[in-house]
């Protein structure tokens, strides 16, 4: 599951970054196991397209259950299971080519830790056109999501699908197929985000949730959400206790006009209010700008053309990243690889937001400058300063961290879909004097100031907000530890 770039040996000297295998914890298993029996006592089939060692069908089989399962690897240690060594999607191909009587099984559970792997490992780059005819709707992104969607269109009706996987397909654009083919075809009993520590033993650090879902609309009632714990210790607890908050479905998706069926995990529901404010993008021109191709080639030191690439976890100022030649509008004329987005807004003023890591941050973008495939905001002058403010402040930090987009990457995209707060004129006023003053003090290093005006600039977006004193915290609480809690 995790996305390095070194192999990653198992004791059997199987790499984990080939066969996307990570062992499920013990407890993971015996709850699944206790839910699914629990929804549906009386089945009597499980099947596990992704065997492994077997982690999964332990709890089943004591229960007296047939368990069977297959894997692309033999691990050799099949005690338990009926085991035979396949491709599950050349499986789930064959399913699909009609060589079954019906392209649903008579399993009534579907267990699973899917493999994942990046979108440039080997499987997928090789068999990358018959992917795409088999799953196009969704897409062959990964192929977790590719396992999930495939789960749910061979269960029958009625049929159980738990599953420990990725939680990017949460709320990543990319997955907005697969959210809705699980928001069309099954009922959704269990979201529960993972603590990132889960698979670190296994030398991973990655953001998983476990799902519990039953094919057909007709089984749908409340669901059980867990957010993210700070570590293993404390998701056992919540497992044991079945300590989970319930929502109804319509609660914990996001359907605005400009959104794409993300899942809101553990959202509250003032926040959720203000998610029907108009947002960023309807107000302000949020673009990405400019791609070379070669940026060892093409970005110097200087003399140049300024160019604002990514500021990172810098806030208010940051420094140019590099400089262009003057003649780089000539050179994307002749280079097909050197690509000038959105010209019309070159050398104009705005924000140049963070595009990789954690940290959200906005920084002033000065006039007469480039910017990368970062999210820049180009707005009129007497707008900049409360927006940049705005931006910099933990309430936003939560809109794209806890909502938006639960990953390390963001577009002008997601940008865009920020809420905007119905500030009045004072409030601007105040949130600009605030902003411009920390980007004069970030301009001459001194950056200790921060913590104090994020602060400042807090009190005024959570009054304006009309948030509760709960939120309030429940946000700065997410803030301080972005690792552990997106």
């Amino acid at each position: 599951m995790a996305r390095h770039s070194k192999t990653i040996l198992t004791s059997k000297g199987h790499d984990r970054r080939e066969s996307g295998y990570y062992s499920t914890p013990d407890f993971i298993a015996r709850f699944l196991t206790e839910e699914m029996l629990g929804l549906k006592p009386t089945g009597k089939k499980v099947f596990d397209p992704c065997l492994g060692k077997e982690e999964l069908l332990r709890y089943f089989a004591e229960a007296g259950k047939y368990v069977y399962g297959i894997d692309i690897f033999d691990f050799s240690c099949h005690k338990i299971a009926s085991f035979e060594q396949k491709d599950f999607l050349e499986y789930y191909a064959w399913v699909k080519d009609g060589s079954l009587f019906n392209n649903s099984l008579d399993y009534d559970y579907y267990i699973a830790n899917p493999p994942y792997n990046c979108h440039e490992v080997d499987y997928i780059q090789k068999n990358k056109q018959a992917l795409k005819t088999l799953f196009g709707k969704i897409g062959v992104h990964n192929m977790y999501s590719m396992f999930i969607s495939a789960m749910i269109d061979m269960a029958s009706v009625g049929a159980l699908l738990g599953i420990l996987t990725l939680d990017s397909f949460l709320t990543s654009k990319a997955h907005a197929p697969l959210r809705r083919q699980i928001l069309k075809e099954t009922s959704i009993h269990h979201i529960l985000l993972c603590p990132i520590d889960l698979f670190r033993q296994q030398q991973a650090d990655v953001r998983t949730c476990i799902i519990i879902l039953q094919k057909g609309k007709q089984y749908q009632k409340s669901v059980k959400i867990g957010n993210r714990v700070p570590n293993i210790e404390a998701f056992k607890n919540i497992l044991s206790k079945r300590d989970f908050s319930q929502s109804r479905l319509d609660e914990i998706t996001l359907n605005g006009q400009s959104d794409f069926s993300e899942f809101l995990i553990g959202v509250p529901n003032d926040i959720r209010r203000l998610l029907k404010s108009p947002r960023l993008g309807e107000s302000f021109n949020c673009i990405t700008g400019i791609s070379t191709g070669n940026d060892g080639k093409y970005l110097v030191k200087e003399p140049g053309v300024p160019f604002y690439k990514n500021p990172g976890s810098r806030k208010f100022y940051t420094a140019p990243d590099a400089y262009l030649p003057d003649d780089f509008l000539a050179i994307s004329e002749n280079e097909k690889n050197f690509m000038v987005r959105n010209k019309a807004f070159l050398y104009k003023p705005g924000i140049t937001c963070s595009s990789m890591g954690i940290p959200f941050s906005a920084c002033y973008l000065p006039p007469q400058v480039t910017y990368g495939v970062n999210a820049n905001i180009i707005c009129d002058v007497n707008d900049i300063g409360w927006l940049l403010g705005y931006l910099n402040s933990r309430l936003v930090t939560y809109f794209v961290r806890g909502i938006l987009i639960r990953t390390n990457m963001i577009t002008s995209g997601y940008v865009s879909r920020i809420p905007l707060i119905d500030f009045s004129s004072s409030e601007k006023a105040s949130l600009a004097k605030i902003a411009y003053q920390a980007y004069e003090s970030v301009k001459q290093n001194r950056r200790t100031i921060l913590a104090p005006i994020i602060d400042a600039l807090d009190q005024i977006v959570f009054e304006a907000s009309g948030i509760s004193c709960k939120t309030q915290v429940f946000v700065r609480t997410f803030s301080q530890d972005l690792i552990r809690n997106t």
